[in-house]
């Protein structure tokens, strides 16, 4: 497909995306996030049709009873409760991609609230990018944190996250709760690691863009609000040392042998020291403060 050809596919009439989201036990969060895609797939003005897949993943708190009566198109994918947000994403991907041929598939974190114009400035970003750059790119979106009015996530920087800008940019790096990801990219490069099971496996799909030459933007502004869960357990001073070093294991904490892995795929040399950083701040948490995948 050529760079003019996608562009059409993602930017031109009745442009047809599927909406990939897992979740667990956040009914309420869920209903949200999925009222406001509703919201804005009907103002998107180029009638975007939009496909949801839903992974369930053992949910015990009727998410999938309540997302079905009120959303009945909603496909969904019972998880086994195992699958966190890698592997419910690996599985809603691979189920969207087997039941039909999309233009491009969107990542959607469910505790994500949209703006009624994010599907605008993402498919005019990748209309954009497809023309600029010659070739279909990753868009990533922004989003904000409505109790402190900061950017919660999107652009990942030496530092942590980076503010939204007032005009779309390049990025090496973003986080996965707001993406768009082209057909032809999903086809070159395939979908989120096997290898990650939590986190990481959004930035590592940026590592890997990046070694195809995938051009990877972030659309202007804000796209939605998302409380920022930056609270990491195991460098928490009032827990118990053993209850550190077993959330930091933990699949939604930060395995170290995951870290050392994605680092290594993006030729960090030093992510030995990163590692032994990281049991040093289970052993003294007040000592270090936060770190990041580029530190």
């Amino acid at each position: 497909m050529t760079a003019d050809s996608d562009s059409k596919a993602v930017c031109g009439e009745r442009t047809r995306l599927a909406a990939i989201i897992t979740c667990h036990n956040r009914k309420s969060l869920t209903l949200r996030c999925l009222e406001s895609l509703d919201q804005a797939t009907q103002r998107a003005m180029n009638g975007a049709r939009v496909d949801v897949y839903l992974v369930d993943d053992g949910s015990t708190d009727g998410t999938a009873q309540e997302v079905s009566a009120r959303f009945p198109d909603v496909r969904i994918v019972t998880g086994s409760g195992k699958l966190y947000w890698c592997g419910g994403m690996r599985l809603a991907w691979r189920t969207a991609a087997a039941g039909a041929r999309y233009d491009a598939y969107l990542w959607l974190n469910d505790d994500v609230e949209l703006f009624p114009d994010s599907l605008d400035v993402l498919l005019d970003t990748a209309g954009l990018v497809a023309l600029q750059t010659g070739h279909p790119g990753i868009i990533a979106g922004a989003t904000r944190d409505e109790a402190t009015g900061v950017t919660s996530y999107g652009e990942i920087g030496p530092q942590g996250i980076r503010p939204a800008g007032e005009s779309s940019r390049p990025v090496d790096l973003f986080n996965g709760n707001i993406v768009l990801v082209p057909d032809s990219v999903y086809r070159m490069i395939g979908g989120l690691s096997r290898f990650y099971s939590h986190g990481f496996g959004d930035i590592d799909y940026a590592v890997r863009a990046k070694r195809h030459r995938v051009p990877t933007w972030i659309a202007a502004g804000h796209l939605g609000s998302c409380a920022s869960n930056s609270v990491s357990q195991w460098s928490t001073p009032e827990l118990p040392l053993w209850s550190r070093f077993v959330a930091l294991h933990r699949p939604t904490g930060c395995p170290p042998w995951e870290l050392a892995l994605l680092m290594i795929r993006s030729g960090k040399w030093w992510f030995p020291y990163s590692i032994a950083r990281l049991y040093w701040r289970v052993l003294f948490p007040s000592s270090v403060g936060s770190s990041h995948f580029s530190a």
